[in-house]
């Protein structure tokens, strides 16, 4: 009896296992058959995304992939992610003078260009939603994101599963909710001979997951919302010029041109990772997202660098980074990213908003005052950034520290001197303190001492050792210092000075050390602390000419 329970058992336990290990195979395959498919449609200019080389790998590579951990970081057969461009004529009649966009055989409006879009992505949507069980991502730029919202009102009958196996993705879009260029003039009505119709904005509450991105001060995404604006609007005419279409360059389009604002990928992977809502995305009532990349530059400034002459353009910089603090806070007047980003807003016939605070506003143009000198002299770094250097953008916006000259050094060695002197005269009859111990750098034995010139450039000088009098021997800097090898410091202090150490050599030290004994115990205290400070600064220049 012991032995059929036995058998009895054994046999229910490999059924049993069987069972369990069938069911574990097919769903293992059916994870496995769950791929990616993304159906792109290119912006204005290119009918046929799937010639261009390198035009969907970098949408999805830059923007989708980084944005949802739930999908791989590259489109690619090994990772199940098919790209599939979606043909239509891209075409914006009459507008012959931007290129591609209204050429011969290819010259459709605006609403014939968009309503061939949709027809074709809805045609291959309805194949792959029937055909496979991918999910499916939609993606638009531009005039594409036009599309992708017309195609979304088609979509709205779908059956929950289906919607579930659908999100949207769009940068650029003309469409956008809150600041798209169609949806700000949604309040015109069709026009007859361009048939252009502006509006409705995307819908944002039919059950798909929407993301949008797009660069600040983009026109065609976010639009300015106060049209009265003139700084605004022109900004935003420029952005047009320079920002819109650099999305997903360099591709087959434009080889040599760079992301806009000179962005490298990196950058938009650590933009795009980050928290949302959080300081560059909003989230509206339905939960969809929305990216702005922030500005590197003003897209006017970019604009008019770009119209000056190449050796003309380092004496206009620092008139850009005089202006451009306070020109970007009238300019943001023309904006108002606040409330629900799902939400239409149409373009007001205001300059700005009349009811803000303007308290602030003031005390922002006062620090736009204040950082624009800054950045125009050298005292501080300048807040633009210069794209690559094989761009066709503006190449003004390069950082102060990196295209400081000599004259904006020396001008800070005299002020900081200046402040030095006030704050650190030693009294004659004062007992020596902490402060006028050796500085982390002492001098070597055979370094000259007492000489101001020298000490102003050199930035590495010891205050010395205060005699019993209240007063400094000079000559026993060298007793002071412990444990310090002369060449080393030799070889850092010449490292710091750059070309400045053969005039250093050339001072007439002799003059000097005829000075008075409490004059030299002042002015070395002195030089000591404002030597300190060259040397910090004086290697930002060094490495900063270096670079440049």
């Amino acid at each position: 009896m012991r032995k059929v329970s036995r058998a009895i058992f054994l046999v229910f336990l490999g059924a049993l296992s069987t069972a369990v290990f069938g069911a574990v195979t097919a769903m293992m395959a059916a994870l496995s058959l769950a791929a990616t498919s993304v159906l792109v449609v290119p912006g204005t200019g290119t009918p046929n995304a799937n010639v261009v080389d390198d035009y969907m790998p970098n949408f999805y590579n830059r923007y989708i992939g980084g944005t949802d951990p739930s999908l791989p970081e590259e489109c690619a057969p090994a990772t199940e992610c098919t790209l599939t461009g979606i043909n239509y004529p891209s075409s914006f009649f009459p507008f012959f003078f931007f290129p591609g966009w209204c050429v011969p055989g290819r010259c459709e409006t605006w609403n014939n260009s968009v309503g061939t879009g949709v027809t074709n992505l809805n045609t291959t949507l309805i194949d792959r939603l029937v055909n496979t069980d991918d999910d499916i991502i939609l993606a638009g730029y531009s005039q594409g994101g036009a599309v992708v919202s017309d195609e979304l009102r088609n979509l709205a009958s779908l059956s929950p599963d289906l919607k579930e196996r659908l999100s949207v993705f769009v940068i650029g879009n003309a469409y956008n909710p809150d600041g798209g260029i169609f949806t700000r003039l949604g309040f015109l009505p069709t026009i007859p001979f361009f048939n252009v119709t502006f509006g409705p904005a995307m819908p944002t509450n039919l059950g798909f997951e929407i993301t949008g991105v797009g660069f600040e001060y983009d026109p065609v995404m976010y639009a300015p919302l106060y049209w009265l604006n003139p700084f605004a609007m022109l900004n935003a005419l420029a952005a047009f010029d320079t920002v819109h279409g650099y999305y997903l360059t360099p591709n087959g389009n434009g080889p040599t041109d760079s992301i806009a604002y000179g962005y490298t990928e990196e950058e938009l992977a650590e933009i795009l990772s980050g928290p949302c809502p959080g300081p560059h995305c909003r989230v509206d009532s339905n939960g969809n997202r929305y990216f702005m990349i922030p500005a590197k530059s003003l897209p006017i400034m970019d604009l008019a660098m770009q119209i000056v002459p190449a050796p003309l353009r380092p004496f206009f910089q620092p008139i850009v980074e005089l202006v451009s603090p306070v020109l970007r806070v009238l300019i943001n007047l023309g904006y108002d990213w606040s409330g629900n980003p799902g939400q239409t807003k149409w373009a007001l016939p205001l300059p700005f908003d009349p009811f803000q605070d303007w308290g602030a506003v003031g005390v922002q143009l006062v620090n736009a005052v204040i950082e624009g000198v800054q950045n125009a002299f050298g005292i501080g770094a300048s807040t633009m950034i210069a794209p690559p250097a094989d761009t066709n953008l503006a190449t003004f916006s390069a950082t102060a520290s990196e295209q400081e000259p000599a004259w904006k050094e020396k001008l800070r060695l005299i002020v900081n001197r200046d402040e030095v002197v006030e704050d650190d005269v030693v009294d004659e009859d004062s007992a020596p303190s902490e402060e006028s111990a050796p500085s982390e750098e002492p001098v070597p034995s055979d370094e000259p001492a007492g000489d101001e010139e020298e000490s102003e450039d050199v930035g590495a000088i010891d205050e010395g050792v205060v005699d019993e009098d209240g007063t400094e021997d000079v000559g026993a800097i060298d007793d002071e210092t412990e444990g310090v090898d002369d060449e080393t410091i030799e070889d850092e202090e010449l490292e710091d000075l750059g070309t400045q150490g053969d005039a250093i050599e050339s001072e007439d030290v002799d003059a000097e050390a005829e000075d008075d004994t409490d004059d030299v115990g002042v002015d070395t205290n002195d030089d000591g602390d404002n030597g300190a400070g060259d040397a910090g600064e004086g290697g930002d220049a060094s490495t900063g000419q270096a670079a440049a």
